[in-house]
């Protein structure tokens, strides 16, 4: 094998260095489970020790060619998830601040220092407190705009 069919092989997405730094960003906030690659999909999954937890939803990406070039815009969620226990009080305000924690630092640095990653964008957000007891969810919802060299094969 060669060094160019190794590089082929190694090579990770640009939507996995994304997630990747997104989660990164979230260090020093108290977050015991951080994930983008095996997400839970039943609320029940979540371990007690593993909550509060955060995981990465992709719900969409739209792509225009232009050139040797792809401009990307991925619409994704972050998931936190929260639990009330005897430790831990768990409301509408912890989990408004936990949320509140996120966005700033998130917002700190909206390329995310990755090369071709123009801005993650944040569109909003939706809580959901009572279907789930006694669990508490929040959601973020972001945009990530970048741009990805196309690679022809010859």
């Amino acid at each position: 094998m060669d060094s160019q069919e190794q590089v082929r092989l190694n090579a990770r997405s640009t939507k996995s260095k994304i997630a990747d730094k997104i989660l990164e960003k979230l260090t020093g906030i108290d977050i015991k489970y951080k994930s983008f690659d095996r997400i839970k999909v039943n609320i029940a999954d979540f371990g007690e020790h593993e909550l509060p937890g955060v995981q990465i939803i992709d719900i969409n990406e739209t792509i225009i060619h232009e050139q040797s070039r792809a401009r990307k815009t991925w619409n994704l969620t972050l998931e936190i998830v929260m639990k009330q226990t005897f430790e831990r009080v768990v409301n509408q305000q912890s989990l408004w601040d936990l949320m509140y924690q996120i966005e700033r630092k998130l917002w700190q640095e909206p390329s995310l220092g990755i090369p071709g990653v123009l801005h993650l964008v944040y569109i909003g957000n939706q809580t959901d407190l009572h279907t789930i007891d006694p669990y508490y969810i929040g959601k973020l919802d972001f945009l990530v705009e970048y741009y990805e060299h196309l690679v022809r094969d010859c």
